[in-house]
């Protein structure tokens, strides 16, 4: 007969078989996932930064990653919001496309703004933060956030160029009042969504968009005015991954820093707006030629998102850090698209 010591032993390893292959049935249905490996799926293109919402953006070499979004010294994304003195309500290029020529750029502590005839005005933000002046922008889904009023000079800066009056141009504090927290809900995918509670500046919904090269290209093979990447305002573009293959990414690491994707990015009338001239495209391309092949899949995500088509990827931090043009862009991939 076994001594107990012998039976003790036995037990523990036949314990530990047990646990062994229930860890290798777990791991195998989570590499079945798709969720255990980086895959290296590209580089970084380019990274741009859009201080004013709706306005030109900077192209950089690199950025900074924080909870908030990207950052490049005092360029900070989407800090500034246009809004109508009267109702607060946000002014985009989407009703007002030459906003989309306005070159904006942020050092040492001043704004400037800059109009393609030559015209410019600054602002001094250290003079802003100390008259203290708040003002609530309403954006989105009536959803509304505070910021610091930036004064009247360039108020009238915005009512020439737009050819509007009571323009207001306010200026994002963390401390002043939010009411646009971006909390992912389970209808944006068909896969499990990320539990995350951002915050987002006067972005349309998160902090970080995404989209592809890749997708750019296969897009063009199907118009007949080509577009770029510039047409949808992304933060962060990746050079040489397959066309469409952000719909499957879960997770996004390039250099330190680290991302988790919890939306496909949705698209409006500001994609036919033309980044280099202002106009809107007179056929409503390339919104009318994405409703025909990237619309949400039929089910939740069709009723969440409705008859606007996906192109890129929405998201939220997860580890923050300095990425560059030119570093290798990793994923960690979804069970399935969307």
């Amino acid at each position: 007969m076994l001594s107990d010591d012998k039976k003790v032993l036995l037990a523990c390893i036949g314990g530990s078989i047990v646990s062994y292959n229930a860890f290798r049935a777990l791991k195998s249905i989570y590499n079945s996932c798709g969720q255990s490996e980086w895959v290296p799926v590209g580089m970084v293109k380019h990274l741009r930064v859009y201080p004013v919402k709706s306005c030109r953006g900077q192209e950089v070499f690199s950025l900074h990653c924080d909870a908030r979004g990207v950052s490049f010294g005092d360029l900070h994304d989407r800090e500034f919001l246009v809004i109508d003195g009267k109702t607060g309500l946000f002014l985009t290029a989407r009703a007002f496309p030459k906003m989309i020529l306005m070159e904006c750029n942020a050092v040492d502590g001043v704004l400037t703004i800059d109009t393609p005839d030559g015209k410019s005005v600054r602002v001094v933000l250290s003079e802003v933060i100390a008259k203290g002046e708040v003002k609530r922008g309403t954006l989105f889904d009536k959803l509304q956030a505070d910021g610091l009023d930036c004064g009247d000079e360039i108020g009238r800066f915005f009512d020439e160029w737009l050819d509007t009056t009571d323009t207001r141009v306010i200026f994002y504090r963390p401390n002043l009042f939010n009411g646009r927290p971006c909390i992912p809900q389970k209808e944006w995918w068909n896969n499990p969504v990320p539990k995350r509670n951002d915050t987002i500046m006067y972005a349309d919904l998160a902090p970080y968009l995404i989209t592809s090269e890749g997708s750019v290209r296969d897009l063009n093979t199907r118009l007949e005015n080509k577009v770029t990447s510039l047409n949808f305002r992304g933060n962060i573009v990746v050079e040489h991954s397959a066309a469409w293959d952000e719909d499957k990414w879960a997770d996004v690491r390039i250099g330190d820093a680290q991302l988790q994707c919890f939306s496909p990015s949705t698209r409006c009338i500001l994609t036919t707006v033309n980044p280099q001239t202002g106009e809107k495209d007179k056929d409503m391309q390339p919104l009318k030629e994405l409703r025909q092949f990237r619309l949400a899949p039929e089910g939740q995500m069709r009723k969440a998102h409705g008859q606007s088509p996906c192109f890129g990827v929405n998201c939220g931090l997860v580890k923050p850090g300095y990425i560059h043009v030119g570093q290798t862009v990793y994923v960690k991939y979804k069970p399935s698209a969307f």
